[in-house]
C-alpha cells in the first residue's frame, strides 16, 4: 500500500441493544456480504468506545446500554472511499431495520456514526437518500 492512498474511518457505535458485543459481530458479517468491500479496499478494527453522547429521549429512559462497549471501525481504503461511504450508509440502514425486527423486549437498537463529516445518529432512513428501484434518488434535498 502507498502513502498516497486515501483512508476513510467510520467509527461504528451500536446502541440500546443487550448484547452489543454480539451485534458487533453480526453487524460486522452482515456489511462483509456486500461487493463493494473488497478485499484491500477496507480493513476493520475496533476501538474503545469514546462516551456516549447524551441521550435526547425521555429521562426515565435508564442508562444507554451501549456503555462498554467497543466501537467497530471500518477503514475504508483508496479514492473510492466516498461512494463507498454512501453504499455503506444504506447497508447500515438495512441492518438497523432488520435488528429492529429482531429486538427482545426492552431494547432500542441504533447506530451512531463518526466519520470525517462528523457525528450523526442513523435513525430511520431518511427519505432524500432512499433509493427507488432504478437506483435514483426518490425526493428532493
Amino acid at each position: 500500500m502507498t502513502e498516497s492512498r486515501q483512508r476513510h474511518e467510520v467509527r461504528i457505535r451500536i446502541t440500546g441493544t443487550h448484547d452489543g458485543e454480539q451485534d458487533l459481530e453480526d453487524l460486522q458479517r452482515w456489511l462483509q456480504r456486500e461487493s463493494w468491500l473488497t478485499p484491500g479496499n477496507h480493513d476493520w478494527r475496533r476501538a474503545p468506545g469514546a462516551e456516549t453522547a447524551p441521550r435526547t429521549g425521555a429521562a426515565d429512559q435508564g442508562p444507554e446500554m451501549a456503555v462498554g462497549i467497543d466501537d467497530l471501525v471500518l477503514v475504508l481504503i483508496g479514492a473510492v472511499a466516498a461512494p463507498m461511504t454512501e453504499q455503506l450508509l444504506i447497508a447500515l440502514r438495512e441492518w438497523l431495520a432488520h435488528r429492529r425486527e429482531t429486538a427482545a423486549k426492552g431494547e432500542a437498537p441504533g447506530l451512531d456514526i463518526t466519520d470525517a463529516s462528523g457525528h450523526r445518529r442513523l435513525d430511520d432512513p431518511d427519505p432524500r437518500t432512499e433509493r427507488d428501484d432504478q437506483g435514483g434518488r426518490v425526493g428532493t434535498e
